[in-house]
Parts: structure tokens; C-alpha cells; sequence
């Protein structure tokens, strides 16, 4: 069992135990549901610190700022405008801080670099004579078309928002193709063409990962290998 699904497992379990102490009132005095809510929410932020996700860190923070309003002497504040502020400043952060691939030439040969964010909020970039591309959403809901010919690395990375991605029109490199695919608290459904022989490497934390269809298994052909990271969310991928 991967480290991040024993971690899920934990705080599921002690959000459990948090909700049965509430209800035989054991420590009557301390706020146990919202002491296990943020529980949740600290294993969000600490998915989110681990991907450079600034929104899935500013906005759980938010959240746990309006359980503990009166704790922390803001009260009177509204909770509309605290995750109002909570989810700007995690959109600004990514304005800033949002990266861009780095490209490094290894014995006369490109070599790609990506990081999982590919440059702010919501946005698509392409490299045609690289074979590469990269969609990243924040917020939101967005549909894009990639269509790129001898594909050798992609990256899909979708935090709080809706994203559909049709790969079709792509082909592979002969050499085999590479896409990242991180969901956090967000839905993400990703087309591929069921032509495509593929391997898939799992990593699902507290959300879904469903697959839809058949790829291919002629050996012949290109591999394509997806690394899917699921958080909170719900990915799916289509073959068609």
C-alpha cells in the first residue's frame, strides 16, 4: 500500500473516532467535529504543499479559518468573504510562483524538465516541434482539444475546477509518450484515442479514478504511460 493512501486512511479513521467521542460527548468542551473536519483539510494542504498547488493550499486554509472563526477573533468576518480571499490569494501565488518547463540539454539531446504547473492559472501550452504539452486549471470549467503529432510529454493538472481534454488527432512518438495527470478536489475527464497501447500507474488518495473503454495491446505499438495522481477529486479517463 503507497504512503499517500495510508495517510488517507488514517485521517479517515480519525475523522471516525473524532465523530464517535462527539457523540458520547467525551470532552465536551473541545470542538472534536471540527478538530476532525481539519484533520481532513491539513491532509488536502499537505497533498497541495507536495505539488506546489497554491489554491488547494490557500482555500482548506480558508475553510479551516471559518471553523475556528471565533478561536481566532474573526468572527465577524463572513465566511463568503474569507474563502473570497482565501481562493485570490491562492490564484495570485499561482500568477507569481507558476512555472514553466525547464529545458536541459543532455548529450546533444532535449531533455524535458516539467514541474506541475506549466505557467498560472488556466492555461495551455504547446510545443509542436518538442512533442509536449501542458493544461493546467485552477477554477472553473474548461474543455481543451490537444492535438499534437509525435507526442512525447504531457502534463494535465486540474485543482478545484471542471476540465475535459480530448486527445484525439494526437499520435505518438515511436519512442513512447509520457503524461502526467494530477486531479486535486476537482472533476477531470481525459480522452484518449482507444488506438493507443497504454500502462497506467495509480496514485488515488480520498477521491475516484475511473476508466472508460478499451486501449490497445499491440505490442507493436507505442507505449503511452499515464501517471495519475487523484486527490479529492474524480478522474476519468475514456478510451474512444
Amino acid at each position: 500500500m503507497k504512503g499517500k493512501q495510508v495517510v488517507a486512511g488514517l485521517v479517515l479513521i480519525l475523522f471516525a473516532v473524532a465523530l464517535f467521542m462527539d457523540k458520547l460527548g467525551v470532552f465536551p468542551e473541545l470542538p472534536i467535529i471540527k478538530i476532525g473536519m481539519s484533520a481532513i483539510l491539513v491532509y488536502v494542504i499537505a497533498c497541495s504543499l507536495r505539488k506546489l498547488q497554491f489554491v488547494g493550499i490557500t482555500f482548506p486554509l480558508g475553510l479551516i479559518a471559518c471553523l475556528f472563526s471565533t478561536e481566532l477573533g474573526i468572527d465577524k468576518v463572513s465566511p463568503a468573504i474569507i474563502i473570497l480571499v482565501s481562493v485570490l490569494v491562492g490564484i495570485g501565488l499561482t500568477l507569481i510562483f507558476g512555472h514553466h518547463p525547464a529545458v536541459k540539454v543532455i548529450g546533444g539531446k532535449e531533455s524535458h524538465n516539467w514541474n506541475k504547473h506549466c505557467g498560472g492559472n488556466s492555461t495551455v501550452e504547446y510545443s509542436e516541434a518538442e512533442g509536449t504539452f501542458c493544461v493546467d486549471n485552477n477554477l472553473g470549467e474548461r474543455t481543451e482539444y490537444v492535438t499534437v503529432k509525435n507526442l512525447r510529454r504531457g502534463d494535465i493538472d486540474n485543482a478545484l475546477g471542471s476540465l475535459t481534454v480530448y486527445l484525439n488527432g494526437s499520435t505518438l512518438d515511436p519512442a513512447g509518450a509520457f503524461i502526467s495527470i494530477d486531479n486535486g478536489l476537482g472533476s477531470l475527464k481525459v480522452f484518449i484515442p482507444k488506438e493507443f497501447r497504454v500502462k497506467m500507474n495509480i496514485d488515488n488518495g480520498l477521491g475516484a479514478i475511473n476508466t472508460h473503454g478499451e486501449y490497445s495491446h499491440d505490442e507493436a505499438s507505442p507505449l503511452l504511460s499515464l501517471d495519475i495522481d487523484n486527490g479529492l477529486g474524480q478522474t476519468d479517463i475514456y478510451f474512444e
